[in-house]
C-alpha cells in the first residue's frame, strides 16, 4: 500500500511540473526583498490647503525618497506625476503643478511595485492672479479695468452677493488688456459684490467691490426707497401689498413671544424674525391663530425676469417712515403705495403685552403721521420690504 502511494505522489508531482511549465509565460516572478510600499496613517491635506503651484504635505509613515507619486484625475483633468520635495518619518512633501485641480487617486510606486492610497487628494480648482488691483467702486452698465498679471483670454468674471437670492450670480466675459482685463458691470448688480474669475473649471476669488445705487432705482425685486453708505446699502420696497386689510395677529406677551422689536433703520428684518419665531412658540404652547402679518411678509415672493425674490420682511417704524418720505417726493405718491394705514414690525412700548404695533398713515400725501394700532382690532395693510 505504501509502495502504491509513493508512485501516486510521483505522478501528481510530474503533472504539477508540466502544468507549471505550460503557464510559465503568464507568471509574475518576484525575487529578492522587494515589496510594494507599505504606507500607514495616511492623512491628506484639505482642499483649501492644496493650491495649484504650491507644495503640500501628505502625512503618513513608510514613504521613501525613491517613491514616484502619480496622481490620476477623477474629474477629467490631466494626470500628473508630482515632484518629491522632502521625505521624513512622518510624511512626504510634493509639488502640485499649476495645471492641477479637482479630485485625484494617488499611487505610490517603488521599484516597479505600486500601492494605491485609499484617501484621495483634492486640489482646489483655483489659479493665482499677481499684483491684483480692484476698483473700490463700479458703476452698473459701465466698463471697468481690473489690473493684475495672470489673466488669460477667455476668462470670465462672476458677481455674487449675500444680498442676492440664493444661488443668484451674474457672469460677464472679460477682455484682456496690457494692465489686466476689462469688463462691463451687469445692470442687475447692486451693493457689495464678491468677484471671482472663472477659467474653465478653475476659479480665482479676487476680492470685493461696491456697486452703488440711487433712491428710485428699480432693482432687486422692487424700488430702492432708502440708501446709506453712499448707495452701497439700502432698502427696497416690494411692488405690491402683501395684504390690504388685515389684523396684525393676536395680542401676546412681549417675553417670550415678541421680544426686542426696535424702531431703527435696518432693524425690521430682525424684528420680523423675532415675531415669526415668537408666534411659532405661542402656537407650540397650545394656541392657534391665522397667519400673522409678519408671517405673510416672510412668505411673500415675487418673480421678476426669471429671478425669484423671497427674502422680504415687515419694516420697522423708521423704515416704513422712510418709505412714506420717499413716496411723498413722487409726482403721484399714491401710485407707488396706495392710500391706507400700514403695519410696522415695532411693538408699541409700555406694556408686558404686545397689544399694539406702530403704524404709518399713508392716507397722507406729505405729512408723516404715526401711532399705535391695536393688533387684534385694526384691519389695515402691510407692504413687504427687503434690504441690501
Amino acid at each position: 500500500m505504501r509502495h502504491y502511494a509513493y508512485w501516486l505522489l510521483v505522478l501528481l508531482s510530474s503533472l504539477f511540473v508540466l502544468s507549471s511549465c505550460d503557464d510559465v509565460d503568464e507568471a509574475t516572478i518576484v525575487t529578492g526583498d522587494v515589496i510594494a510600499p507599505v504606507l500607514k496613517y495616511i492623512n491628506m491635506p484639505g482642499q483649501d490647503e492644496t493650491v495649484p503651484g504650491t507644495d503640500i504635505y501628505i502625512q503618513g509613515t513608510g514613504f521613501s525618497e525613491i517613491d514616484v507619486i502619480t496622481c490620476k484625475s477623477l474629474e477629467g483633468v490631466d494626470d500628473f506625476t508630482a515632484n518629491t520635495v522632502f521625505v521624513d518619518d512622518y510624511g512626504i512633501t510634493i509639488s502640485i503643478p499649476e495645471s492641477a485641480g479637482g479630485e485625484y487617486e494617488v499611487a505610490v510606486t517603488r521599484s516597479d511595485l505600486t500601492t494605491v492610497l485609499s484617501q484621495h487628494l483634492s486640489v482646489a480648482f483655483v489659479f493665482i492672479i499677481d499684483n491684483l488691483k480692484l476698483p473700490e467702486n463700479m458703476v452698473r452698465g459701465e466698463s471697468a479695468t481690473i489690473e493684475g498679471q495672470g489673466f488669460q483670454s477667455g476668462d470670465q468674471v462672476r458677481f455674487s452677493s449675500v444680498y442676492y437670492p440664493n444661488g443668484l450670480s451674474y457672469t460677464v466675459d472679460a477682455t484682456t488688456s496690457e494692465d489686466g482685463i476689462i469688463i462691463t458691470i451687469p445692470d442687475y448688480c447692486y451693493g457689495v459684490n464678491n468677484l471671482t474669475v472663472i477659467r474653465g473649471k478653475k476659479t480665482s476669488f479676487i476680492g470685493s467691490t461696491n456697486i452703488p445705487v440711487n433712491v428710485g432705482d428699480q432693482i432687486g425685486g422692487g424700488v430702492v426707497f432708502y440708501t446709506s453708505n453712499e448707495g452701497i446699502h439700502g432698502l427696497i420696497v416690494a411692488p405690491e401689498n402683501v395684504v390690504n386689510e388685515s389684523l396684525f395677529g393676536p395680542s401676546v406677551q412681549v417675553e417670550p413671544y415678541a421680544p426686542e422689536t426696535l424702531d431703527a433703520l435696518y432693524s425690521g428684518k430682525e424684528n420680523t424674525s423675532n415675531l415669526v419665531s415668537g408666534i411659532a412658540k405661542w402656537r407650540d404652547a397650545g394656541n392657534s391663530t391665522e397667519s400673522t402679518v409678519a408671517e405673510l411678509c416672510v412668505g411673500y415672493s415675487v418673480e421678476i425676469e426669471g429671478v425669484v425674490y423671497d427674502d422680504w420682511f415687515l419694516g420697522s417704524l423708521n423704515e416704513m417712515s422712510e418709505l412714506f418720505n420717499y413716496r411723498a417726493t413722487l409726482a403721484d405718491p399714491y401710485a407707488l403705495v396706495p392710500a391706507q394705514n400700514y403695519w410696522t414690525s415695532t411693538v408699541f412700548p409700555g406694556s408686558n403685552w404686545a397689544w399694539a404695533y406702530y403704524y404709518v398713515n399713508f392716507w397722507e400725501s406729505s405729512s408723516l403721521v404715526t401711532g399705535a394700532a391695536p393688533c387684534d382690532g385694526w384691519v389695515i395693510a402691510a407692504r413687504p420690504i427687503r434690504q441690501f
